[in-house]
């Protein structure tokens, strides 16, 4: 195996070598990848195709998920942008908005169209049809549970594992544990606000937070099922005492940590922390999965990566050749595969490593139609969140704010922040 590794090692370089000396096209390919498995499969699958084509040789450029868009924006605006971009499908739509992501559509071909869901289309074109990337990649977001916990709890999750807002709560309120004094030993439940739950309860509802106007204008306009959602959420702190304010600000590594010890009973997150829990724990934690279900009907959020080029590259054609590549149902599979995401080409979903019960594949992929992207696709959607809106939610959480007068606040600051994005 080391002896096989090397030898591609060892060939990757003497074929860059020579490209350099025979003027090949070098592609520069942003990713931020950075979990050990996802990283060696990104390079194995680079280093293939550069094996395989000395006239076209692409270099992975890493940056951090919370870096990424800053790097790339200093980067456009100095007109030296990586020729391939790897990033959150919402983005590649925000850069297309921009100029920054070039139109697609002439370089896809018809089974990469036909192979990839609409709704992944519709989540990176614009209302002219320009697809600005390649959707490749997707998540679930769900609950995970100590089982020895639940069972100590006389809790007995359903057999499909979905569970109502009221069942959640009842979870949450059984299995937090205070001492004699009162301080609270174990929390039920801990979903980190920028996890998102609270996006999918709106959309369980059937509720609106953010309108697109037919003359195409955006607008806060929180309705009262939007509000019911945020309030089960808020409640959970404020009211109910089985969530903790860590929901504002967390370290992932002590969340983990936490829901080893058994200071939270319960936790949401992507899928991908399966391995992280498996690792952490050495395979000895006996955990689960749940997925809430909405009184309207049943969202998760898929959180979807894609991959565009950019515009001002001047190797457009060979980037072209390069992501159908990259993305192309082998490919989306090893990625998924070692990432511990699911792919988004219908035909490399299909595969059956994605629904072994090994590591509770199957578990994830029963879930997957509920799958989709809770981020309503507004350009400046980011900058909105968590300048605007959040702050507002934080104030409840902290409980200096009711929630009446916090949403009324994100209304009216948060259509300000529209006119000055000039969605307005």
């Amino acid at each position: 195996m080391r002896r096989g590794v090397w030898t591609l090692v060892m060939a990757a370089l003497f074929v860059a070598l020579t490209a350099a000396c025979s003027g090949a096209v070098t592609l520069q390919f942003l990713t931020p990848v950075w979990q050990d498995g996802t990283v060696d499969e990104v390079q194995a699958i680079v280093d293939e195709w550069n094996a395989a084509r000395p006239d076209i040789q692409v270099n992975i450029v890493s940056v951090a998920w919370e870096n990424i868009n800053d790097y790339l924006l200093t980067s456009f605006q100095a007109g030296q942008g990586p020729d391939l971009i790897h990033q959150d499908t919402v983005m590649c739509y925000e850069y297309g908005v921009q100029r920054y992501a070039e139109p697609l559509n002439r370089y896809l071909d018809a089974a990469t169209l036909a192979d990839t869901p609409q709704a992944s289309w519709d989540g990176v074109s614009d209302d002219q049809g320009n697809i600005y990337g390649v959707p490749f990649l997707q998540e679930t977001l769900v609950i995970f549970y100590n089982k020895v916990m639940l069972a100590a709890a006389g809790i007995t999750p359903p057999a499909d594992g979905m569970v109502t807002w009221d069942e959640l709560r009842d979870y949450a309120q059984r299995l937090t544990i205070r001492d004699a004094s009162g301080q609270t030993t174990t929390w039920g439940l801990l979903a980190p606000l920028e996890q998102r739950l609270w996006w999918c309860l709106v959309d369980q509802n059937d509720g609106h937070v953010l309108v697109k106007h037919t003359d195409g204008t955006w607008h806060v306009e929180i309705d009262d099922p939007a509000r019911d959602a945020i309030q089960f959420y808020t409640n959970l702190v404020t009211v109910d005492h089985v969530m903790p304010q860590d929901v504002l600000s967390y370290d992932f590594t002590s969340l983990l940590q936490g829901f080893k010890t058994g200071k939270y009973a319960m936790f949401t997150f992507g899928c991908w922390v399966r391995d992280w829990i498996n690792n952490l724990t050495q395979n000895q934690l006996d955990w689960g999965m749940l997925e809430v279900k909405g009184p309207m009907r049943n969202v998760t959020e898929s959180d979807p990566q894609g991959m565009c080029i950019y515009s001002g590259s001047a190797h457009k054609d060979e980037a072209a050749q390069f992501l159908l590549y990259f993305t192309n149902t082998e490919n989306q599979a090893r990625i998924a595969k070692a990432d511990w995401l699911f792919p988004i080409r219908q035909s490399a979903l299909a595969r059956p490593e994605f629904q072994t019960t090994e590591d509770q594949w199957n578990v994830l992929y029963q879930w997957l139609p509920f799958a989709e992207d809770v981020k309503p696709k507004m350009f400046g959607f980011f900058g909105w969140e968590w300048q605007s809106f959040i702050p507002q939610i934080e104030q409840v959480i902290l409980g200096s704010e009711s929630l009446d007068k916090a949403l009324q606040a994100a209304t009216s600051d948060g259509n300000e922040y529209l006119r000055r994005m000039g969605l307005q």
